[in-house]
């Protein structure tokens, strides 16, 4: 996602709002099984200190992810704010190195991975088709979920089985 500063950079203290709509990269989410269902659509508001551009935006997306517990695939709304500091080279000595900064050429600045991040942050950690997924059955594979399965999962830690006795 590129964003063109031309104007703004005209501009000292004043800010600019600059629509975000793109397509999602598929290979974020390749290692989690997951594509992109819907475009990445939000907004980015920056304002032109003299020094860097500032700014903060939204967005969002739908993504498909399978299931933690059994595998099924489900839609997840992503709904993400994320902030943005950009200095153009040159000017990044003057920037405290602490700062998370995109440094840019010309009057075009890439904030793609920025919006990858926030994206990828925003994923859920744990993704669950339900809260009440009874996941897939550690003996045969059965999707619980669908079919109860009649498997015993009586396998007790030996080291436990002390503790059994007690009860």
């Amino acid at each position: 996602m590129i964003l063109n500063l031309r104007r703004l950079k005209l501009y000292p203290r004043q800010s600019e709002q600059f629509p975000i709509s793109t397509e999602g990269n598929d290979q974020l989410l390749a290692e989690l099984g997951g594509k992109f269902v819907r475009p990445i659509e939000g907004e980015v508001e920056l304002e032109n200190t003299g020094s860097m551009f500032t700014g903060r935006g939204w967005l969002r997306t739908g993504v498909m992810l399978p299931c933690s517990r059994c595998l099924q695939e489900k839609v997840f709304p992503i709904v993400a704010d994320f902030d943005l500091v950009l200095v153009e080279r040159g000017r990044s000595s003057a920037v405290n190195s602490d700062q998370d900064i995109t440094v840019f050429d010309g009057d075009e600045a890439d904030i793609e991975s920025e919006i990858q991040q926030a994206i990828f942050m925003a994923l859920p950690i744990c993704p669950l088709c339900s809260g009440d997924c009874l996941g897939l059955c550690p003996v045969c594979g059965q999707d619980r979920n669908v079919q109860p399965c009649c498997c015993e999962e009586d396998e007790m830690d030996p080291r436990l089985a002390k503790l059994k006795d007690l009860l």
